[in-house]
C-alpha cells in the first residue's frame, strides 16, 4: 500500500475510533440519564444524543472512501455489498426462525453489529482475493 494510502488509513482509524468512543460515551451517559429520570419529558431528546457521534462515523467512512485509490474503493465497495447481503440473509433467517421455533426476540441494534462484523470478515476475504 503506498504511503498516501497508509496516511488515509491512519486518519480513518483516528476519525472512526474517535467517533466510536464518543458514541459509546454518549450512549452510556444517555442510558444513565434516561434511567434516572423515567418521567422527564426531555428524556427522548437525551436518548437520541448518541445519534450525533453515530453520524460522525458515517462522515469518517465517506471521507476515507474518497481518500483511497480506485482499487481500494472497489475492495471496500465489494466488502460492504457482501456484508449488506449477508446481514439481510442472516436477519431474514433469524426473523423467520423467531416465529417458527419460538426463538427470543432480538433488539434491532444488533443488526449493525452483524453488519459490522461481516464487513470486517468480507474486507479480509476480498483483500486476500484482490491483492
Amino acid at each position: 500500500m503506498p504511503i498516501d494510502q497508509h496516511a488515509a488509513r491512519r486518519r480513518w482509524y483516528r476519525e472512526f475510533f474517535g467517533s466510536m468512543i464518543a458514541f459509546a460515551a454518549t450512549l452510556v451517559l444517555a442510558d444513565f440519564v434516561v434511567e434516572a429520570n423515567p418521567d422527564a419529558g426531555w428524556r427522548y431528546a437525551v436518548a437520541l444524543l448518541p445519534v450525533i457521534p453515530g453520524a460522525l462515523v458515517v462522515v469518517a467512512a465517506v471521507r476515507f472512501h474518497r481518500r483511497i485509490d480506485e482499487l481500494q474503493q472497489r475492495i471496500a465497495l465489494e466488502a460492504i455489498a457482501l456484508a449488506f447481503a449477508g446481514t439481510a440473509v442472516i436477519t431474514f433467517i433469524y426473523g423467520f426462525a423467531e416465529d417458527a421455533v419460538d426463538l427470543p426476540r432480538v433488539n434491532w441494534t444488533w443488526v449493525w453489529g452483524v453488519m459490522g462484523g461481516l464487513w470486517l470478515i468480507c474486507d479480509f476475504i476480498v483483500r486476500r482475493r484482490r491483492l
